[in-house]
């Protein structure tokens, strides 16, 4: 009997090749984050951040779903088809991806000097024209990357094409900068060449994968899904990700660049950055690297809700337990930590900070949502979810016009999430037999929210003790407002001095939600007893 290529021991082997690729990638990525900052001048960061959503939001408009229909239908064929039949589909797949994109860039080509007048900033044009080539080819890399080689367990070629991209970018940003001043056009340059780098690096590791397979004898009687069946799965998750894009990061990039100016398109983009690095790292986002194709296998093979419920609701606690001390170092220490990060250009914005990973919340969820419906066959109601978002882009306009500044797309974006969760969770709840378990997760916030009151009465009491009296002549209500404006004052007088200080900030932020954590206990004893095994590497 052959072993299945979606077996414990290729799990293993893929999330080792996983592990040891995202820890260089993120090294890599974090260093060119942190040296672009403070290589390119505030006016150019905030141009480079908005052609980056530009083609963030362009690569989402042209992948028609396609994305999808690889993480859908590639296990199917790897355990079923012959390996003629899974090359054929790899190569269609890709040749639609690219076409797609080719389209996609042609025409922004000829809509550039309008799209650019609108955002102001037509005298980058030169650079948004060469941008459009890291598009296309940024673009391929990426969906065969994520959407061909993770599904096919292939960690280690999808990972080293990462870190080739991103490895070729630095080595190209240290020779720019060692001759002198770096402007956009040269970042741009050498993004081109990072991106043609890691884009060689995955063709060519998908061929030798495709090659090893060739002799794939295929199960007898099996038929390859049609494309038109395939192109439903795409179209609904395609019509779902267009509107949640109305209310995506690239809009609000957008919109602050509109109506807030560059130098807060820069901020916000360095906020979002920060962000997207904490987003990739999460359990939840690894399911899409590194689960997804598991639970999609073994549900095509097995079936059975009970146990994706199960799964489901496992990373999902995870995710949280993993994102929530780091919220809470982020209200604690947050500004501080963009002050170092930013070389002093980004100051007293660490609420913002701690504003935009409340998004996480919802969204590491929402990942795990999107995936069942997909596996359970009921791709059409995230669609539904997706809709109700579109109503946080008045939000957004309605704060920008009452002047509230950044805080305008970051609440916008949290009840985008909120919208999309509590929709798809309604309607999976009358279709299917998903519970999400809202106890657990009603636990961990609470966990979090008495870390996170620990840590304020500690840091107070340890930096910098509040004087706070109370005023007999008037009631008691205005006292207790006046005390909560007296912490928040002094919390934002409150500075670390180094990277010591934020260390230790972090160890607080950490046992505090450790020690709520293990009072409020939201792990079943079922889901301990998994979580061990895993540790103990006894994957089944």
């Amino acid at each position: 009997m052959s072993v299945s290529p979606y077996s414990g021991t290729a799990l293993k082997r893929s999330a080792r090749h996983f592990v040891i690729g995202k820890l260089a990638s993120a090294l890599l990525t974090l260093s060119i984050l942190l040296w672009l900052v403070r290589l390119l001048a505030v006016a150019e960061y905030g141009a480079y951040v908005t052609l980056v959503a530009g083609a963030e939001l362009a690569l989402a408009i042209t992948s028609l779903g396609l994305p999808w229909v690889g993480a859908r239908y590639l296990p199917d064929y790897r355990l079923h088809a012959t390996g003629m039949q899974l090359a054929q589909f790899v190569w269609q797949l890709i040749a639609r991806i690219g076409l797609f994109a080719v389209i996609g860039a042609v025409l922004i080509f000829a809509a550039l000097p309008w799209l650019l007048a609108f955002l102001d900033l037509s005298q980058q044009i030169d650079v948004a024209r060469l941008y459009l080539v890291v598009l296309v080819l940024e673009g391929l890399r990426r969906n065969v990357q994520e959407c061909i080689l993770e599904p096919l367990l292939q960690q280690g070629y999808a990972q080293f094409s990462q870190v080739m991209r991103n490895l070729g970018l630095l080595v190209c940003l240290a020779v720019i900068a060692s001759q002198g001043e770096v402007h956009l056009q040269q970042v741009v340059w050498a993004e081109l060449a990072g991106t043609v780098l890691g884009t060689a690096s995955s063709l060519r590791g998908l061929g030798r994968h495709l090659h090893s397979q060739r002799n794939l004898p295929g199960q007898e009687g099996w038929q390859p899904p049609r494309w038109a069946e395939m192109w439903g799965t795409a179209r609904h998750m395609y019509f779902s990700y267009l509107v949640t894009l109305t209310y995506g990061q690239q809009t609000f990039v957008f919109l602050t660049q509109r109506f807030l100016g560059v130098e807060a398109t820069a901020l916000f983009g360095f906020l979002l950055n920060l962000y997207g690095q904490i987003c990739r790292y999460l359990p939840a986002t690894l399911l899409f690297g590194l689960i997804r194709p598991k639970l999609m296998a073994s549900y095509v093979g097995e079936g059975g809700m009970a146990q994706l419920t199960r799964n489901a609701n496992l990373v999902g606690k995870v995710s949280l337990f993993v994102l929530m001390p780091l919220l809470v170092f982020a209200w604690l220490a947050g500004g501080e930590l963009l002050n170092l990060l930013s070389g002093g250009k980004f100051t007293h914005a660490g609420y913002y900070l701690a504003g935009l990973l409340l998004v996480l919340i919802p969204f590491s969820q929402r990942l795990i949502l999107e995936t069942v419906a997909v596996a359970s066959g009921h791709s059409h109601l995230c669609f539904w979810g997706s809709a109700l978002g579109v109503l946080t882009l008045p939000v957004a306009y309605g704060l920008l016009a009452l002047g509230q500044g950044l805080w305008s797309p970051i609440i916008a974006m949290v009840l985008g999430q909120m919208a999309f969760n509590t929709t798809l969770i309604a309607a999976m709840a009358f279709n299917t037999t998903y519970r999400p378990d809202s106890l657990g997760l009603f636990k961990m916030l609470a966990a979090a929210l008495f870390g996170l009151v620990l840590g304020i009465f500690v840091r107070m009491v340890w930096l910098a003790p509040l004087q706070f009296q109370a005023d007999s002549s008037v009631g008691w209500l205005e006292n207790v407002q006046a005390l909560v404006f007296d912490v928040i004052a002094q919390q934002a007088k409150l500075s670390a001095h180094g990277w010591l200080d934020l260390a230790v900030m972090g160890v607080l932020a950490g046992g505090f939600f450790l020690l709520a954590a293990y009072f409020f206990n939201p792990f079943k004893k079922d889901e301990q007893m998994r979580m061990k095994q895993l540790i103990n590497k006894k994957l089944r």
